[in-house]
Protein backbone atom coordinates (compact mmCIF):
# COMPACT_ATOMS: atom_id res chain seq x y z
CA UNK A 1 0.00 0.00 0.00
CA UNK A 2 1.06 3.29 -0.93
CA UNK A 3 0.86 6.02 1.82
CA UNK A 4 1.32 9.97 1.89
CA UNK A 5 0.79 11.73 5.33
CA UNK A 6 0.11 15.09 6.27
CA UNK A 7 0.88 16.58 9.38
CA UNK A 8 2.17 20.35 9.67
CA UNK A 9 5.43 20.34 12.03
CA UNK A 10 8.90 22.15 11.95
CA UNK A 11 11.56 22.10 14.36
CA UNK A 12 9.78 24.45 17.10
CA UNK A 13 6.40 21.24 17.12
CA UNK A 14 9.27 18.29 17.58
CA UNK A 15 10.03 18.67 21.29
CA UNK A 16 6.83 21.16 21.85
CA UNK A 17 3.76 18.39 22.68
CA UNK A 18 4.33 14.61 23.77
CA UNK A 19 1.37 14.59 20.32
CA UNK A 20 4.71 15.77 18.24
CA UNK A 21 6.54 12.67 19.33
CA UNK A 22 3.39 10.18 18.56
CA UNK A 23 3.50 11.86 14.85
CA UNK A 24 6.77 10.38 14.15
CA UNK A 25 6.62 7.08 16.16
CA UNK A 26 3.22 6.66 13.81
CA UNK A 27 5.32 7.32 10.32
CA UNK A 28 7.80 5.08 11.39
CA UNK A 29 5.50 2.22 12.51
CA UNK A 30 3.88 3.03 9.00
CA UNK A 31 7.04 2.57 6.67
CA UNK A 32 7.16 -0.56 7.89
CA UNK A 33 4.20 -2.35 5.93
CA UNK A 34 3.64 0.72 4.08
CA UNK A 35 5.41 2.87 1.24
CA UNK A 36 5.19 6.21 3.16
CA UNK A 37 5.61 10.12 1.32
CA UNK A 38 5.71 12.40 4.19
CA UNK A 39 4.24 15.65 3.48
CA UNK A 40 4.94 17.47 6.92
CA UNK A 41 7.71 19.95 7.20
CA UNK A 42 5.76 23.61 7.00
CA UNK A 43 7.80 26.44 8.07
CA UNK A 44 4.93 27.84 10.06
CA UNK A 45 3.84 25.16 11.92
CA UNK A 46 3.11 26.58 15.12
CA UNK A 47 1.92 29.54 14.16
CA UNK A 48 -0.69 28.52 11.63
CA UNK A 49 -2.81 26.02 10.35
CA UNK A 50 -1.38 24.05 7.16
CA UNK A 51 -3.23 23.40 4.09
CA UNK A 52 -3.17 20.28 2.18
CA UNK A 53 -4.78 19.37 -1.26
CA UNK A 54 -5.36 15.90 -2.12
CA UNK A 55 -7.51 14.29 -5.12
CA UNK A 56 -10.24 12.74 -2.99
CA UNK A 57 -11.32 15.85 -1.23
CA UNK A 58 -14.27 17.41 -3.35
CA UNK A 59 -13.17 21.52 -1.28
CA UNK A 60 -11.40 23.88 -3.39
CA UNK A 61 -10.40 25.08 0.28
CA UNK A 62 -8.12 21.86 0.65
CA UNK A 63 -8.31 20.36 4.95
CA UNK A 64 -6.78 23.22 6.81
CA UNK A 65 -4.85 21.15 9.69
CA UNK A 66 -3.26 22.22 13.32
CA UNK A 67 -0.05 20.58 14.23
CA UNK A 68 -1.87 18.67 17.15
CA UNK A 69 -3.56 16.77 13.32
CA UNK A 70 -2.37 14.04 11.22
CA UNK A 71 -3.57 12.31 8.11
CA UNK A 72 -3.29 9.44 6.50
CA UNK A 73 -4.12 9.54 2.47
CA UNK A 74 -3.75 5.97 0.95
CA UNK A 75 -2.88 7.02 -2.81
CA UNK A 76 -3.72 3.49 -4.14
CA UNK A 77 -7.62 4.14 -3.56
CA UNK A 78 -7.93 7.55 -1.95
CA UNK A 79 -9.53 6.43 1.33
CA UNK A 80 -7.95 8.79 3.77
CA UNK A 81 -8.04 8.59 7.43
CA UNK A 82 -7.92 12.39 10.18
CA UNK A 83 -6.44 12.04 13.39
CA UNK A 84 -6.81 15.29 15.36
CA UNK A 85 -5.85 15.90 19.67
CA UNK A 86 -7.35 19.31 18.95
CA UNK A 87 -9.27 20.85 22.00
CA UNK A 88 -12.01 22.21 20.24
CA UNK A 89 -14.20 21.08 17.15
CA UNK A 90 -11.60 21.96 14.56
CA UNK A 91 -12.08 22.52 10.76
CA UNK A 92 -9.75 19.03 9.79
CA UNK A 93 -13.03 17.24 11.84
CA UNK A 94 -15.94 18.41 10.25
CA UNK A 95 -14.54 17.94 6.39
CA UNK A 96 -16.69 15.79 4.29
CA UNK A 97 -18.26 14.21 6.53
CA UNK A 98 -20.41 12.70 3.73
CA UNK A 99 -17.11 11.68 1.39
CA UNK A 100 -17.03 8.08 0.82
CA UNK A 101 -13.34 8.26 0.54
CA UNK A 102 -13.11 9.67 4.26
CA UNK A 103 -12.97 6.12 6.41
CA UNK A 104 -12.31 7.29 9.78
CA UNK A 105 -11.77 10.34 12.24
CA UNK A 106 -10.11 9.77 15.50
CA UNK A 107 -10.62 12.32 18.50
CA UNK A 108 -8.79 12.43 21.47
CA UNK A 109 -11.46 15.19 22.74
CA UNK A 110 -14.92 12.87 21.74
CA UNK A 111 -18.03 14.58 23.54
CA UNK A 112 -20.63 12.79 21.23
CA UNK A 113 -23.75 15.36 21.96
CA UNK A 114 -20.92 17.96 21.00
CA UNK A 115 -20.37 16.14 17.81
CA UNK A 116 -24.00 15.77 16.70
CA UNK A 117 -24.66 19.27 17.24
CA UNK A 118 -22.48 20.19 14.59
CA UNK A 119 -23.08 17.07 12.06
CA UNK A 120 -25.94 15.31 12.87
CA UNK A 121 -26.99 12.11 14.10
CA UNK A 122 -25.02 9.94 11.71
CA UNK A 123 -21.21 10.17 13.36
CA UNK A 124 -20.33 6.61 12.52
CA UNK A 125 -17.24 7.76 11.27
CA UNK A 126 -15.61 9.29 14.36
CA UNK A 127 -14.62 7.25 16.98
CA UNK A 128 -12.85 7.95 20.42
CA UNK A 129 -9.02 7.53 20.57
CA UNK A 130 -6.33 8.57 22.77
CA UNK A 131 -4.87 11.23 24.88
CA UNK A 132 -1.78 12.30 25.98
CA UNK A 133 0.59 13.61 28.27
CA UNK A 134 1.82 17.15 27.84
CA UNK A 135 5.59 16.82 27.23
CA UNK A 136 8.26 14.51 27.22
CA UNK A 137 9.30 14.81 30.46
CA UNK A 138 10.00 10.97 31.76
CA UNK A 139 7.59 10.36 34.00
CA UNK A 140 8.62 6.58 34.76
CA UNK A 141 11.19 8.49 37.04
CA UNK A 142 8.95 10.24 39.10
CA UNK A 143 6.59 7.35 39.53
CA UNK A 144 9.62 5.76 40.94
CA UNK A 145 10.19 8.12 43.62
CA UNK A 146 6.46 8.44 44.54
CA UNK A 147 6.65 5.08 45.20
CA UNK A 148 9.52 5.72 47.46
CA UNK A 149 8.04 7.94 49.77
CA UNK A 150 6.50 6.72 53.22
CA UNK A 151 3.30 8.62 52.70
CA UNK A 152 1.33 11.39 51.04
CA UNK A 153 -0.10 14.72 51.76
CA UNK A 154 -3.46 14.47 52.79
CA UNK A 155 -5.18 17.37 50.81
CA UNK A 156 -6.28 17.94 47.15
CA UNK A 157 -3.99 19.46 44.63
CA UNK A 158 -3.92 21.37 41.44
CA UNK A 159 -1.55 23.80 39.62
CA UNK A 160 -2.56 25.46 36.70
CA UNK A 161 -4.17 28.42 35.06
CA UNK A 162 -6.90 30.20 37.18
CA UNK A 163 -8.66 32.30 34.33
CA UNK A 164 -10.11 29.83 32.45
CA UNK A 165 -11.21 27.92 35.81
CA UNK A 166 -13.69 29.96 37.83
CA UNK A 167 -14.74 26.82 39.87
CA UNK A 168 -11.10 27.11 41.65
CA UNK A 169 -11.87 29.93 43.66
CA UNK A 170 -14.43 28.41 45.47
CA UNK A 171 -12.12 25.80 46.80
CA UNK A 172 -11.35 25.33 51.06
CA UNK A 173 -7.39 26.40 50.50
CA UNK A 174 -7.40 23.99 53.51
CA UNK A 175 -8.83 21.29 51.29
CA UNK A 176 -6.79 22.18 48.13
CA UNK A 177 -3.46 22.92 47.18
CA UNK A 178 -2.86 25.44 44.72
CA UNK A 179 -3.87 26.75 42.15
CA UNK A 180 -0.73 29.16 41.73
CA UNK A 181 1.63 28.58 39.01
CA UNK A 182 4.56 26.18 39.57
CA UNK A 183 7.29 26.98 36.88
CA UNK A 184 8.83 24.27 35.14
CA UNK A 185 7.78 20.34 34.34
CA UNK A 186 10.21 19.22 36.89
CA UNK A 187 8.94 21.19 39.85
CA UNK A 188 5.59 20.66 39.46
CA UNK A 189 5.82 16.71 39.15
CA UNK A 190 8.34 16.81 42.18
CA UNK A 191 5.40 18.33 43.95
CA UNK A 192 2.24 16.41 42.42
CA UNK A 193 4.07 13.02 43.47
CA UNK A 194 3.81 14.29 47.27
CA UNK A 195 0.12 14.16 47.08
CA UNK A 196 -2.33 11.60 48.11
CA UNK A 197 -4.99 12.58 45.43
CA UNK A 198 -5.30 15.39 42.25
CA UNK A 199 -8.18 17.38 41.37
CA UNK A 200 -9.55 16.96 37.67
CA UNK A 201 -10.56 20.01 36.26
CA UNK A 202 -11.47 20.82 32.40
CA UNK A 203 -9.03 23.13 30.64
CA UNK A 204 -9.84 24.47 27.00
CA UNK A 205 -10.59 20.50 26.48
CA UNK A 206 -12.27 18.00 29.29
CA UNK A 207 -9.18 15.82 29.21
CA UNK A 208 -6.44 17.42 30.41
CA UNK A 209 -2.44 16.54 29.80
CA UNK A 210 -2.72 16.57 33.81
CA UNK A 211 -5.11 13.73 34.04
CA UNK A 212 -3.05 11.37 31.57
CA UNK A 213 0.06 12.37 34.12
CA UNK A 214 -1.10 11.59 37.12
CA UNK A 215 -2.42 7.98 35.59
CA UNK A 216 1.24 7.36 34.90
CA UNK A 217 2.39 8.57 38.06
CA UNK A 218 -0.24 6.15 39.95
CA UNK A 219 -1.82 9.18 41.78
CA UNK A 220 -5.76 9.04 41.72
CA UNK A 221 -8.27 11.82 39.86
CA UNK A 222 -11.40 13.02 41.95
CA UNK A 223 -13.51 15.26 39.27
CA UNK A 224 -17.12 14.74 37.81
CA UNK A 225 -17.79 11.90 35.38
CA UNK A 226 -16.11 12.26 32.10
CA UNK A 227 -18.41 13.71 29.30
CA UNK A 228 -15.49 12.86 27.08
CA UNK A 229 -15.17 8.80 25.77
CA UNK A 230 -11.71 7.31 24.69
CA UNK A 231 -11.56 4.01 22.89
CA UNK A 232 -10.91 2.02 25.52
CA UNK A 233 -13.43 3.39 28.26
CA UNK A 234 -12.66 5.31 31.54
CA UNK A 235 -14.81 3.85 34.13
CA UNK A 236 -15.95 5.90 36.77
CA UNK A 237 -14.74 4.60 40.58
CA UNK A 238 -12.60 2.53 38.98
CA UNK A 239 -9.80 4.52 36.48
CA UNK A 240 -10.64 7.86 38.75
CA UNK A 241 -12.43 9.20 41.81
CA UNK A 242 -15.87 10.31 40.16
CA UNK A 243 -18.83 12.04 41.36
CA UNK A 244 -21.88 11.91 39.16
CA UNK A 245 -22.02 14.41 35.98
CA UNK A 246 -23.96 17.59 37.43
CA UNK A 247 -26.64 19.07 35.00
CA UNK A 248 -26.23 22.38 36.21
CA UNK A 249 -22.88 22.57 34.97
CA UNK A 250 -22.53 25.63 32.61
CA UNK A 251 -22.05 25.44 28.80
CA UNK A 252 -19.34 26.60 26.62
CA UNK A 253 -19.02 26.02 22.90
CA UNK A 254 -21.88 23.37 22.93
CA UNK A 255 -20.95 20.98 25.67
CA UNK A 256 -20.51 21.37 29.87
CA UNK A 257 -17.58 22.25 31.26
CA UNK A 258 -17.14 21.56 34.92
CA UNK A 259 -14.47 24.34 34.80
CA UNK A 260 -16.80 26.74 34.66
CA UNK A 261 -18.78 25.69 37.99
CA UNK A 262 -19.40 27.86 40.68
CA UNK A 263 -19.70 27.23 44.88
CA UNK A 264 -22.43 24.24 44.48
CA UNK A 265 -20.19 22.17 42.45
CA UNK A 266 -16.68 22.93 43.92
CA UNK A 267 -18.40 21.89 47.43
CA UNK A 268 -19.41 18.63 46.35
CA UNK A 269 -15.76 17.48 45.19
CA UNK A 270 -15.01 18.83 48.05
CA UNK A 271 -17.22 16.24 49.76
CA UNK A 272 -16.71 12.81 47.50
CA UNK A 273 -12.78 13.88 48.78
CA UNK A 274 -13.61 13.65 52.26
CA UNK A 275 -15.15 10.67 51.83
CA UNK A 276 -12.42 8.79 50.30
CA UNK A 277 -9.10 10.56 52.04
CA UNK A 278 -8.85 8.12 54.38
CA UNK A 279 -9.99 4.80 52.34
CA UNK A 280 -5.89 3.79 51.20
CA UNK A 281 -7.75 0.21 49.98
CA UNK A 282 -9.95 2.31 47.78
CA UNK A 283 -6.94 5.39 46.59
CA UNK A 284 -4.47 2.15 45.65
CA UNK A 285 -7.51 0.07 43.91
CA UNK A 286 -8.29 3.60 41.87
CA UNK A 287 -4.04 4.69 41.26
CA UNK A 288 -3.77 0.69 40.07
CA UNK A 289 -6.18 0.67 37.63
CA UNK A 290 -5.26 4.13 36.83
CA UNK A 291 -1.61 2.92 35.61
CA UNK A 292 -2.41 -0.02 34.30
CA UNK A 293 -4.78 1.84 31.44
CA UNK A 294 -1.63 4.28 30.93
CA UNK A 295 0.67 1.70 30.42
CA UNK A 296 -1.88 -0.59 28.04
CA UNK A 297 -3.15 2.07 26.22
CA UNK A 298 -1.39 5.83 26.09
CA UNK A 299 2.66 4.72 25.81
CA UNK A 300 4.31 3.66 22.82
CA UNK A 301 4.08 0.56 21.64
CA UNK A 302 0.61 -0.11 23.09
CA UNK A 303 -0.78 3.21 21.59
CA UNK A 304 0.54 2.29 18.11
CA UNK A 305 -1.03 -0.93 18.12
CA UNK A 306 -4.20 0.62 19.62
CA UNK A 307 -4.29 3.47 16.93
CA UNK A 308 -3.47 1.45 13.89
CA UNK A 309 -6.16 -1.63 15.07
CA UNK A 310 -8.70 1.61 15.72
CA UNK A 311 -7.82 2.53 11.80
CA UNK A 312 -7.70 -1.21 10.33
CA UNK A 313 -4.34 -0.48 8.62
Amino acid sequence: MKLRVHNPCNQYTKYYRNYNLFWDELTIELNKKHEVIENRFFENANQKRFKVHFDSLTSESGLHLLECEYVIENIDNGEFYILSVSDIISQAMLVEQNNPKLKKVLISQFVDYELKHHLGDNITKYSPWIYFQQDLTDLEDFYEKRKSLNKYIEKLCFWGRTDIRPILDFFDPKILEGPHYLGNSNKYFTNLICYEVALSVAGIGELCYRDIECFALGIPILRFEYQSSLFQPLIPNYHYISIDYDETIPYHNDKRTDRLGNQTHAKKLEKRFLEVIKDKEFLNFVSNNARDYYLNNLVSPNRIKNTLQILGL
